[in-house]
């Protein structure tokens, strides 16, 4: 009976542990939010996430809604290791403005992998509202993060992708910039570069163009609408 009596107090021990060690994500300090002026076409590699000369003033509502997109974000996650948090999920936030519109691209990591994603934001100059949802733009297959630094991936390389990864572009002719986001679609065995084209209006955000180019040996298969 006493070995039985250890072996169950061992168990709650146990599990007890394991509950002290769950972080949930409300407990976690919020990152240091931190906004960067970039401009069209982006190439992500020419940017320095650390220069501080290139770090702008947004108003309190960006801030805000930087602010529950990266709550959104990671308002699943928990981790098991007391030496993770969530604020480290987060890198920085790039500007892109033009007349109409601004562009906050959040660049973010994955959990657990810690490959690089981001949201992308589209905020109304004029009406100083955001617009439609934060669009998903994953970004792992083409660049890592090293020290700060976002470094183009082996496959990048190997395939010469050079072209920006945003880019603005009167697509449908109608006098007004849309706004063009390319990426390299990679899942170990199919690789192929992803073109979309959002036009935004006054409450959404739409697709004009989207394209599926194979990579490789897929090198020539097109699939676009």
């Amino acid at each position: 009976m006493r070995i039985f009596a250890l072996l169950i107090l061992a168990f709650f021990v146990s599990c007890s542990d394991r509950q002290t060690k769950e972080i949930p994500v409300n407990e976690n300090p919020k990152p240091s939010l931190s906004v960067i002026q970039a401009s069209f076409p982006l190439r992500l590699h020419e940017i320095n996430l650390e220069e501080a000369t290139n770090t702008v003033q947004v108003n309190d509502g960006i801030v805000l809604k930087l602010e529950e997109t990266f709550q959104e974000y990671t308002k699943s996650i928990e981790f098991s290791d007391s030496s993770q948090n969530i604020k480290d999920l987060y890198i920085n936030t790039l500007q892109l403005q033009d007349s109409l519109h601004t562009l906050f691209v959040m660049l973010l990591k994955a959990y657990p992998t810690g490959e690089l994603n981001s949201k992308v934001l589209f905020y109304d100059n004029q009406k100083k509202a955001f617009i439609g949802e934060a669009l998903d733009f994953k970004l792992y297959a083409l660049y890592d993060l090293l020290d700060g630094t976002l470094i183009p991936t082996t496959l990048k390389k190997d395939f010469n992708i050079t072209s920006p990864e945003i880019e603005s572009l009167d697509f449908n002719k109608d006098g007004k910039n849309d706004y063009q986001f390319k990426r390299l679609w990679h899942n170990g065995t199919f690789n192929a570069m992803h073109t979309t084209i959002l036009t935004v209006n006054n409450s959404t955000s739409d697709t004009l163009y989207f394209c599926e180019k194979g990579l490789g040996e897929l090198a020539g298969k097109k699939s676009c609408l």
